[in-house]
């Protein structure tokens, strides 16, 4: 599994906006055979501030991913919506002591 959480900001007025793009290319990309889970968290103290969360099968998965066209469509869509540059940042499935080792890719 490969975890990648995308920190994203966009001015108020571009809210809702962010959002109705952004449901739609969630939809869209779970149903991606390579993708296990894909989430849009909005901040609670600043309605600003949103974080996908992206939980991919594979290493392989983001790569094919950005080759969609409801992924091409949404970055086109909210880039001029961004208050500043999108931060990823990605994170490998680790285990509590005591249990089995998750398996590394």
């Amino acid at each position: 599994m490969l975890i990648v959480h995308v920190h994203i900001h966009v001015p108020p007025d571009a809210i809702d906006g962010f959002i109705a793009a952004t449901m739609a290319n969630a939809r869209a990309s779970a149903a991606e055979i390579g993708i296990a889970r894909f989430d849009l968290i909005q901040q609670e103290d600043d309605l600003t501030r949103f974080l996908l969360v992206e939980v991919y099968h594979d290493t392989d998965a983001p790569a094919a991913h950005k080759t969609t066209a409801h992924y091409l469509t949404w970055r086109d869509t909210v880039e001029p919506m961004m208050a500043e540059p999108r931060r990823s940042v990605r994170y490998r499935e680790a285990v509590a002591p005591g249990k089995q080792t998750a398996p590394r890719q």
